[in-house]
């Protein structure tokens, strides 16, 4: 496995592609608003981007108490852990909230109601509250949730103590639950129903994606401690586009094979809704498999994740992640409404246009708040020097894995 000092640098980039991906789903989403056109197909499941987010935080995050576990050593400092997650999301969170929210005229948010439920990371618990605020900050609040959760099914693990074999299986049935759990919260309300973000958005609708972002954790580490590497992680490697070629065909197909139509309202089915749920879990497997496995600048993953332009992109993901929205509709509102003109470039405007302005205010909030927040990480520090890893120390400098 690609691994230096329990960094994966290609990472970064695999973050830039994904908040990129992101903001091509709400930049469709916007220029498409009223065409009927083919591209909307596959513009609406960009989204996707979500999913290998999500993967990426349950293999990052995970590894150094599946590490520690699965070797006996101490684990991770929780205080350090937890320190670290609030620095490296909440006050860059709480400054674009406040920044978008002004600058937008966004209702319901410096209200007495609001500001507990939106900079407490609360909105997908109530419907009406559920895309307010950053509208694609529901995200985040199943992310803390899970960093929430994360300690405890270490501990969990810890006490078990069955090695590599008992930590997979506790994950498939993680898997399972999470699944379990969706079949029960699609019989309570419907995927399109108004009043399905309580059901639809909270953290167990997605733990089985973080489920499968751990276990390839496990691995992982598994693989790390074997003297010779095996012949499929060599096999991989050496053949990275694969992987790529798998996540491009199940794109394809979730976007023109299971009936989805890209409209703003399609009214589709609960078979639809598991069946796009789990497309887009191959599909982010697909992707971060070959980031974890291949070398920057060597071969087709290697050259594509290694550039340097993707990686200061991922440097500044979360900022682009926080600020495109924001960009993309102050467009809409300069251009007009989504009716004539060419399509293709109103689309390329937004594209071009929302990712050099959400960059640009990614930059500014990662030296001006990010930056300067993860340098308090000091003020809580692991008792131990030896701790390191993603669940306690992040980012690395710019253009460096973090």
């Amino acid at each position: 496995m690609n691994v230096r000092a329990n960094r994966f640098p290609l990472f970064d980039s695999l973050r830039a592609i994904a908040a990129l991906s992101v903001l091509g789903f709400h930049a469709g989403y916007i220029a498409f608003y009223t065409a009927d056109t083919p591209l909307r197909q596959f513009t609406s499941h960009l989204d996707v981007g979500v999913t290998v987010f999500f993967l990426i935080s349950g293999f990052l995050l995970y590894r150094p108490f599946a590490r520690a576990n699965l070797r006996g050593e101490p684990a991770p400092h929780t205080g350090a852990y937890a320190w670290r997650r609030f620095l490296r999301i909440v006050p860059a969170y709480w400054v674009a909230l406040t920044l978008v929210t002004i600058w937008l005229s966004v209702d319901g948010v410096f209200t007495s109601s609001g500001i507990p439920t939106f900079y407490g990371f609360a909105q997908i618990y109530d419907a009406k509250d559920s895309l307010g605020g950053i509208g694609q900050a529901w995200t985040l609040c199943v992310e803390v949730t899970f960093y929430a959760f994360l300690p405890l099914w270490a501990l969990l693990m810890r006490r078990i103590r069955g090695g590599v074999r008992a930590e997979l299986i506790a994950l498939a049935l993680l898997w399972v639950v999470s699944l379990g759990y969706k079949v029960w919260a699609l019989k309570q309300t419907g995927p399109t129903e108004l009043n399905s973000a309580p059901y639809l958005q909270p953290l167990p609708n997605f733990l089985d994606q973080f489920a499968v972002g751990m276990a390839l954790a496990v691995v992982s580490v598994h693989v790390e401690g074997l003297e010779r590497t095996p012949r499929w992680v060599e096999w991989l490697r050496g053949h990275s586009w694969v992987p790529w070629g798998v996540a491009a065909a199940a794109f394809v197909f979730v976007s023109v094979g299971i009936g989805f139509s890209g409209e703003l309202i399609q009214h589709y089915s609960r078979r639809m809704f598991l069946g796009r749920h789990e497309l887009y879990t191959l599909i982010a497997v697909a992707l971060v498999l070959p980031a974890l496995l291949a070398e920057p600048g060597r071969g087709l993953v290697g050259r594509v994740l290694g550039n340097r332009v993707l990686t200061y992109l991922g440097l500044v993901s979360y900022g682009i992640y926080l600020y495109h929205y924001a960009v993309v509709t102050q467009l809409q509102d300069w251009i007009g409404p989504g009716e004539g003109g060419p399509l293709l470039l109103r689309l390329a405007i937004y594209l071009v246009a929302g990712a050099a302005g959400a960059t640009l205010l990614a930059t500014i909030s990662y030296y001006v708040v990010e930056r300067p927040a993860l340098s308090l990480r000091r003020l809580v520090s692991p008792p131990e020097r030896s701790e390191r890893g993603e669940a306690t120390e992040e980012p690395a400098p710019p253009l460096q894995a973090r």
